[in-house]
């Protein structure tokens, strides 16, 4: 699996923090990426990808070179984060929301990040 290069803007403090990940792990760390545990198709994935991300601004980011990635990687990537034990990888990744990760096809229809994440919200209401 690609290594990935990025910072987490998680404090008001400094500049970031330069972190270096395999891509699951880097994934994990994108802020409502994931959001409500559901996986982003390719085609979302790889728009996100492309931003760069973000400093968060009044909030916690993460930011990274912009790329893109394989259809094979996408698919490496969508097994080891079906396969997440969430409560575990919330010690090293404390943005993730959820208690497990599933992929949606009915999501994939979307062609922007905004209507996927306004779609997940939806279907996926905050139960707490």
């Amino acid at each position: 699996m690609r290594t990935v290069k990025y910072k987490t803007h998680w404090s008001y403090l400094g500049s970031g923090v330069k972190r270096q990940g395999l891509l699951a792990e880097f994934v994990l760390d994108v802020i409502y990426l994931m959001h409500r545990g559901i996986i982003p198709p390719f085609h979302i994935l790889n728009q996100v990808l492309q931003g760069g991300g973000y400093n968060g601004g009044m909030g916690p980011g993460t930011s990274w070179r912009p790329f893109t990635i394989t259809e094979a990687e996408y698919e490496e990537l969508v097994e080891a984060l079906l396969k997440l034990d969430a409560a575990e990888a919330k010690k090293q990744h404390p943005y993730i929301d959820s208690e497990k990760v599933i992929v949606d096809e009915t999501l994939h229809q979307y062609t922007t990040f905004l209507e996927w994440l306004g779609a997940v919200t939806e279907k996926y209401p905050r139960t707490k």
